[in-house]
């Protein structure tokens, strides 16, 4: 299998009345940055760009509530959304923080994503924080 090399842009920061710039990441950053790209893209949103199952299903939890079958879901649609990246070999592990007590974080779900990178032996961890 050949695996292209990727380039993305980050917005690098800078205090306030500095420039501001774009810097190029590529290798595992790269990889994190297109899978959160991923997740936050509904599916079906680049189809116009020749790209219809780009994106996952996440936006359909929008107003579920935080119990066991929206992080079922929730682990179905990121399973269903990783299995499009080619640069992974392996979903490790999604793990999901119990529903918070506090009324501000109670309709996010957060979530810990492990997986293994094509050729890689090091996991990569994926911190997402998922709106209900």
């Amino acid at each position: 299998m050949t695996i292209l090399n990727t380039f993305d842009l980050q917005l690098t920061p800078g205090e306030l009345g500095q420039k501001q710039d774009l810097n190029r990441v590529d290798g595992r950053k790269n990889l994190s940055q297109a899978i959160v790209n991923r997740f936050y893209t509904r599916r079906g949103e680049l189809t116009k760009l020749g790209h219809p199952s780009y994106g996952s299903r996440l936006y359909l939890l929008m107003g579920e509530p935080n119990n066991i079958r929206t992080r079922k879901l929730a682990e179905l649609y990121i399973r269903e959304c990783l299995e499009q990246e080619s640069r992974i070999a392996e979903i490790k592990e999604i793990r999901f923080e119990p529903p918070s007590r506090d009324l501000d974080k109670r309709n996010v779900l957060l979530t810990t994503i492990i997986l293994q990178p094509v050729g890689e032996s090091t996991d990569l961890n994926i911190q997402l924080a998922i709106n209900l």
